[in-house]
């Protein structure tokens, strides 16, 4: 019996990655089927309806992951990441994740007093990784003070982007270039940038918005917030949210996008930190689950990350990994990704041998590297990096 190939993705989409993987080998037809973006992204969309996602997390010392099953109500033991060697895993920052695939920097010296950085897509899941061209660099920039990145997936055009924003400070006078990167083109591309209220000085009142599909960049009010909080953006699920804290009070906002009406925030909760939890030095919303609950990583008293899970609606928390030594001391990098087999197409792994200098892929030498690398300032992706 032959059944129609949306009956049989119905099926198939909630099948293991390892199944997907072996079914690939059934016959030509269901190798382009299974490696279509379109499957792909409604099997992505499964596992994040079913509460299934990964957690990632990096202290510039270790990588560590690991999987969460709402269903089961389970998570694996925390499983460490061998693919980086002792001389490189130190320098490695997480800047973001979509749909399976990892941005990574890795950052070495240039020479005695400069650093650089090379930019790399990764796949955990296969191990497949891609070396990025780095960014172009403008003059007005050259002494950049400022580095931010983005990542995620443009639906129009069934392709990856990057965007990479770099900053330069003159006294009270600054100077701002966006870039965007394109996986299927490979090549980054400048973009217009506007001037907004706030952005540069010391307290934000609106924030920059980037929509992938028109490479627009506008601004957005924030919500109104404690003068003396913290204030970072995230994405929960499928919604860009606004997060604010400090010693006391932990605020999360939603932001409403209805093309028709004027957008606007919606406070999903706000948590009373020192009642429940004592002094919190970090705080991340990492993921909106089906049942309402969230999850959430701490940076406590003891200075270990916890993972724990809220139910806003009985204001009632669950603890992943009390105490666990392996993340004290966390400089509180934390990323939430599903597992796919989404394929950048190079045929090349992350190992320990992609870090060592090469002919082929020069993957941490500094002699092909261009000047305008030199004194890379820090980047990080939404409120992971403080």
């Amino acid at each position: 019996m032959n059944l129609p190939w949306d009956i049989l993705s119905d099926i198939v989409v909630r099948l293991p990655l390892k199944s997907l993987a072996r079914f690939r080998c059934v016959n030509h037809s269901w190798y382009n089927q299974l490696k279509c973006p379109k499957f792909l992204k409604a099997r992505n969309d499964y596992a994040v309806e079913m509460g299934k996602f990964n957690l990632m997390f990096h202290n510039h010392n270790d990588v560590y992951t690991f999987s969460y099953d709402s269903s089961l109500s389970t998570c694996e033991e925390l499983s460490h990441i061998e693919y980086f060697d002792e001389s490189n895993k130190k320098q490695i920052e997480v800047l973001g994740c979509c749909y399976g695939l990892v941005l990574l920097r890795h950052i070495y010296m240039l020479n005695d007093t400069s650093l650089s950085f090379v930019l790399i897509l990764w796949s955990p899941t296969t191990n497949e990784c891609k070396r990025l061209p780095n960014p172009p660099v403008g003059k007005q920039v050259k002494d950049r003070n400022y580095v931010e990145y983005g990542f995620g997936y443009d639906e129009q055009i069934e392709d990856f982007k990057v965007v990479y924003l770099t900053e330069a400070f003159h006294g009270r006078w600054s100077h701002c270039e966006v870039y965007d990167y394109t996986l299927k083109g490979n090549s980054w591309t400048g973009v217009d940038t506007v001037d907004i209220d706030g952005l540069y000085y010391p307290r934000i009142t609106d924030m920059g918005r980037w929509p992938f599909e028109t490479d627009d960049l506008d601004a957005v009010p924030l919500p109104d917030f404690d003068e003396n909080a913290i204030v970072c953006l995230c994405v929960l699920g499928r919604s860009l949210c606004c997060f604010c804290y400090n010693t006391e009070v932990i605020g999360v906002w939603e932001l409403k996008d209805n093309r028709e009406e004027e957008e606007s925030w919606t406070k999903l909760f706000t948590i009373e930190l020192r009642e429940h939890f004592g002094k919190v030095s970090s705080y991340m919303p990492l993921q909106f689950l089906k049942n309402g609950k969230i999850v959430l990583g701490l940076v406590l008293a003891d200075r270990c990350l916890h993972i724990v899970l809220y139910d806003p609606k009985h204001s009632t928390f669950e603890t992943f990994n009390a105490h666990d030594e392996s993340l004290r001391g966390w400089a509180f990098s934390t990323s939430v990704y599903v597992e796919s087999l989404f394929s950048l197409g190079t045929g090349t792994y992350l190992g320990k041998v992609q870090w060592e200098a090469s002919e082929e892929e020069d993957w941490i030498d500094s002699s092909e590297e261009d000047d305008d690398d030199d004194n890379t300032g820090r980047g990080g992706s939404g409120g992971e990096e403080e």
